[in-house]
């Protein structure tokens, strides 16, 4: 999951929006999300996400409600782990994102967040501290 870790600003913590989801969508807190045809989705491995989901939601067919989510700007910095061994990934290299939307990868193509700081040596399930790119 992305959990605000830092602002470089002057903020303390992130504030929330509410933005319209998508139909038949599983939204879980921490996720990064993005806005598509008007609605939120989750973000690909590729993509920066605008938004992290604030809590978690599950969207009816019709019928769905906002969500709250936390924008993503880039002086915050974020906790989060390692879906595999980035042992050998260095820090400032920027990865990619995991297929679940709240992790980071050891993959360095296309890389959307940059590591600013790896809380152990980088194995899976490591934490680490980024910022979007």
């Amino acid at each position: 999951m992305f959990e605000f870790a830092k602002s470089v600003g002057n903020e303390k913590y992130p504030y929330v929006v509410k933005l319209p989801t998508t139909a038949g969508e599983t939204y879980t807190a921490g996720e990064g999300l993005v806005v598509t045809n008007g609605a939120l989705t989750k973000v690909g491995a590729t993509a920066k996400p605008t938004h992290i989901a604030a809590k978690g939601y599950v969207a009816p067919l019709t019928g769905n409600e906002d969500l709250e989510v936390y924008p993503v700007l880039p002086h915050y910095e974020y906790r989060t782990t390692f879906a595999a061994d980035a042992s050998s990934v260095a820090i400032g290299t920027a990865v990619t994102i995991h297929t679940d939307g709240a992790q980071i990868t050891a993959t360095t193509t296309n890389g959307v967040a940059t590591i600013t700081k790896k809380l152990g040596i980088g194995a899976a399930g490591t934490e680490a501290l980024v910022r979007f790119i």
